[in-house]
């Protein structure tokens, strides 16, 4: 079983504490940076900063497919050869607030992942795999096509029901899958998922750091009994005493 964790790149007092809280849970193997517009890092920078302090760790930049041009070359492709970044993962991507600064593309995924795939055969591309986009067929035809063009693999958006994790994995057996989870302290929180991702809470979900490990170790019993991996997400939350939780 891989762990990938994912840790925002806000600025550099953050990048040295990721490398801090990285360099002292040996379970984490991979991780994974966002993209986000409102940080001055964009994600494969922050992935190219962070691999001095932690050499022995693989980087996965999240790629914004709306952010590049079909009709161009992808311009990113010298630099991730010379930086040796090999596994990205691709997204979507939200049009920016206000787009008068940043330029978008009617880009979508599955032609982006086929034109990288073709321009970077050695790339290894993880497609986004959302659980609550419409509903289970939906979603397992469009992991398929993401597949077909050429993605080796999938990252999911955090799970909260081990019973719907199970049902996905049914049909998922055998391939690349990162499983998503992230604590949820807080009924904002909760209501941020319900409302915005449509996400399915357990009767028995409850707010609390106890509760969220109980599931997460849950969740990584699954993911070594059925040879997946794990993407952990531990959004607004002390992630030092999260991974501890989990791993110690």
């Amino acid at each position: 079983m891989l762990v990938s964790l994912e840790a925002v790149p806000r600025n550099a007092e953050s990048l040295a504490q990721i490398s801090k809280t990285v360099q002292n849970c040996s379970a984490i193997h991979n991780i994974n940076i966002p993209d986000l517009l409102r940080f001055p890092l964009r994600s494969w920078d922050a992935c190219t900063s962070l691999a001095v302090k932690l050499p022995d760790k693989t980087f996965i930049p999240h790629i914004r497919a709306i952010d590049f041009d079909m009709e161009t070359p992808f311009p990113l492709t010298a630099l991730f050869r010379s930086k040796n970044i090999t596994n990205i993962l691709v997204i979507a991507g939200d049009p920016p607030k206000e787009s008068s600064y940043h330029v978008c593309y009617p880009t979508q995924t599955v032609p982006f992942i086929k034109k990288l795939k073709k321009e970077m055969p050695e790339l290894r591309i993880y497609a986004a795999f959302d659980p609550y986009r419409s509903n289970i067929r939906y979603e397992l035809d469009y992991l398929r096509e993401k597949e077909d063009a050429g993605a080796t693999g999938f990252m999911s958006q955090p799970f909260f029901d081990i019973r719907l994790l199970e049902i996905y994995a049914e049909y998922l057996e055998g391939k690349d899958v990162f499983w998503g989870i992230s604590p949820v302290l807080l009924s904002q929180s909760r209501n941020y998922w319900e409302e915005r991702n449509r996400a399915i809470f357990p009767k028995s979900f409850e707010p609390t750091m106890a509760w969220n490990t109980r599931f997460g170790r849950q969740v990584i019993d699954f993911c070594r009994e059925r040879n997946f991996n794990l993407y952990l997400m531990p959004i607004k939350v002390d992630m030092s005493a999260y991974l501890a939780g989990l791993f110690e």
